[in-house]
């Protein structure tokens, strides 16, 4: 099982509409953070989620990435029950999670852990129960990464086979979903004729970073890809120079990634109060000829997946 909650979607500066980014993720019963910028606390509460976050995982440590994070702590803390928190991030994490806790007075019942990443290929970072959360370094103003959280795959019974076999439930089912023959009143049951291959869901997260075609490859077969589009593409040349993507930008990632839905974050605040984005989105969804689904995200929305 797996929820996705926007909490923000702002860009740099915050608006009466969007709050600095931060992705709240239930994966199974664990509560991760994917960004964490300021705010995220309030915005968690505003959602009605269970504000004892298990891991935050970082992009870079930019503000509105990571001003949150203090306050993450101190809560985790507050709350008495839980034993640790694990906090992923690029290069240089590690020594900024100790200045945080050496800067202000925490409670001390919290065990911190912090692990730097230098993903130069997409490298496994965390196992999540049946989930694997990988990184990748990518380009921007400091050093940053994408993250790319894969369900493994799972073999499911062919009930159609079971009902048409007039085969009863029982404990060789399991068997079969393991992948292993089995016998069954004097028959022989093959696994892979009594079962198919369900392919895991698959969730890419990429803001802050420049446009290269790398993106595409890691973001393959993304069954949500949530991906920041900070400026209108009449705007790249703005874009180039700060290290960010335009709507266009994150398009075409979505097309040749194969990505089955799309959803644009971390909107530029020029455009607060504007159309401007959901605009250029329905002109380049045709002109590009995009079958996938373009969600402009706003905070506090539930994406299906």
């Amino acid at each position: 099982m797996i929820d996705i909650t926007l909490l923000g979607t702002s860009s740099a500066f915050p608006t009466k509409e969007r709050n600095h980014p931060s992705i709240y993720v239930n994966l199974d019963g664990t509560r991760i953070l994917l960004d964490c910028g300021e705010g995220t606390q309030r915005q968690i509460r505003k959602a009605g989620l269970s504000p004892a976050i298990d891991k935050i995982f970082l992009t870079h440590w930019h503000g509105d990435h990571s001003l949150g994070v203090g306050g993450i702590i101190q809560s985790s803390n507050m709350l008495g029950g839980q034993k640790q928190l694990e906090i992923f991030g690029p290069k240089g994490t590690t020594a900024s999670v100790n200045k945080i806790v050496e800067t202000y007075k925490f409670y001390s019942k919290l065990k911190i852990i912090s692990k730097s990443i230098d993903a130069k290929r997409p490298l496994l970072v965390d196992k999540i129960g049946k989930w694997s959360v990988y990184a990748l370094n990518v380009k921007h103003g400091t050093s940053c990464l994408g993250y790319r959280l894969k369900e493994d795959d799972s073999l499911n019974i062919k009930k159609d086979l079971l009902s048409k076999l007039g085969l009863r439930s029982g404990p060789y089912l399991s068997l079969l979903k393991k992948g292993k023959n089995v016998m069954y009143q004097g028959k022989l049951l093959k696994a892979k004729d009594m079962t198919y291959l369900k392919k895991g869901k698959i969730l890419t997260y990429l803001t802050d970073l420049s446009y290269e075609p790398k993106l595409s490859r890691f973001a393959i077969g993304s069954d949500v890809l949530i991906i920041e589009a900070t400026f209108l593409s009449s705007e790249e040349k703005k874009a180039r120079k700060v290290y960010h993507l335009t709507v266009m930008d994150a398009l075409k990632v979505g097309k040749y990634s194969g990505a089955k839905k799309v959803v644009l974050v971390h909107q530029s605040q020029r455009y607060e109060g504007t159309n401007s984005v959901e605009e250029e989105v329905k002109v380049l969804k045709e002109k590009m000829n995009l079958k996938f689904e373009v969600m402009v995200g706003k905070d506090l929305e539930k994406i299906p997946i």
